[in-house]
């Protein structure tokens, strides 16, 4: 299968799984689609990742260290909005290893109203994953979200939000009655 060719003029929920069947009958196939995520044509980098994601979602150890750090780059650069949340969900699905340019730019997308929705959700899923691996970043994380005045929030960020600060502080009270 040309994935680059039906990517370019096909987008259908059906057509991205037809792909990811046939990459979870050979894994070898992953590597193309990977590739794809970092095409020149956005629309097929997007469509790429949007297959890529429904694959590691299935199996979330084809991505080693190198292919992790290339995501991170990705959504680091990218201007595409559905690029950028598509690697936060794929990076989200993965144990991560902790990475402060990350942890700063999840922050940042977090707190801007000129990111979509998804983005702002996903940064904040990444944030507390990552106060899993770094317990010292948990207060930080729940002070910023309990003082944050935005009025501009929409009631699924209002919700995510207040479902990290319990998870968060959940797992804090846990550690302080164990001690």
């Amino acid at each position: 299968m040309d994935y680059r060719d039906v990517l370019k003029n096909n987008l259908s929920r059906q057509i991205i799984d037809q792909i990811a069947d046939s990459v979870y009958d050979n894994l070898s196939n992953f590597q193309t689609i990977f590739d794809l995520i970092f095409d020149n044509d956005t629309k097929v980098a997007w469509r790429a990742a949007w297959a890529c994601e429904k694959i590691i979602h299935k199996y979330p150890e084809i991505i080693d260290f190198e292919k992790e750090k290339q995501i991170i780059e990705l959504v680091l650069s990218t201007n595409h909005e559905g690029l950028r949340r598509l690697s936060l969900s794929i990076l989200h699905s993965l144990t991560l290893n902790l990475n402060v340019e990350l942890i700063n730019s999840c922050f940042d997308w977090l707190n801007s109203d000129k990111q979509p929705i998804a983005v702002q959700a996903l940064s904040l899923k990444l944030l507390v994953k990552f106060c899993k691996l770094e317990p010292d970043l948990k207060p930080e994380l729940i002070a910023f979200l309990e003082n944050d005045n935005s009025v501009v929030l929409s009631p699924g960020m209002i919700s995510c939000r207040r479902n990290a600060i319990k998870e968060l502080n959940k797992n804090l009270l846990s550690k302080n009655v164990y001690k």
